[in-house]
């Protein structure tokens, strides 16, 4: 193969690459802490976001959270979006229907890191227009970390058929009650399942 045989292979799969995703800046980005107890102490700890990318007639609401549960090995992902056309959004009208049929992959990263939170299993939620996944715990465990303090990130959703993902670049902020309490989880949690590992191997 001739060196410009090499070089026009390696522009066009270097052009499709570029063309496959398209990066977007969010308009605003909410977060909201997700904490559960029970009888035990904390059982789930987490994060909800919705973030808004503004385009030209409608704005899209990316809408997903990230919670590790005491009983699970893994980290509960759940991911859909709305639409609402500008004007309604202008007039303080939101759409609360998610967009459907429901994504069929998702993912999150660090804006500075390259390796994605993958979900594993996809299966539609109980919310229509939502997924439900697994995530590998220290990843997610990380990214629920990454988010809470306002690192940049970025996140796509893929729909069934669609020819280009839409990446979303977004960072959010807690309110310093609202990350004390969701650190205290996160260690509490720690610390519940380091001792029940502990009991299970005593057994």
């Amino acid at each position: 193969m001739t060196k410009s045989l090499v070089l026009a292979f390696f522009l066009s799969s270097w052009s499709f690459q570029v063309d496959a995703q398209v990066l977007v800046q969010a308009a605003h980005t909410a977060l909201q802490p997700q904490i559960g107890r029970d009888a035990d102490g904390f059982k789930l700890c987490g994060v909800r976001a919705l973030v808004l990318d503004k385009k030209p007639t409608v704005i899209e609401a990316y809408d997903f959270s990230i919670n590790l549960r005491a009983d699970m090995f893994d980290g509960l992902i759940k991911a859909g979006k709305s639409t609402t056309t500008l004007k309604d959004f202008n007039r303080g009208i939101t759409s609360s229907k998610a967009v459907v049929p429901a994504p069929v992959a998702f993912w999150i990263a660090n804006e500075l890191n390259g390796k994605p939170l993958m979900p594993t299993s996809v299966i539609p939620a109980e919310t229509p227009g939502f997924i439900l996944a697994g995530g590998d715990f220290v990843q997610s465990w990380e990214t629920i970390l990454a988010i809470m303090k306002g690192e940049r990130m970025q996140m796509a959703l893929r729909y069934k058929n669609q020819g280009i993902d839409t990446v979303v670049s977004f960072s959010g902020s807690l309110k310093d009650e609202e990350q004390k309490p969701l650190f205290a989880c996160l260690e509490g949690l720690q610390e519940r399942i380091v001792n029940e590992a502990s009991q299970a191997s005593k057994k």
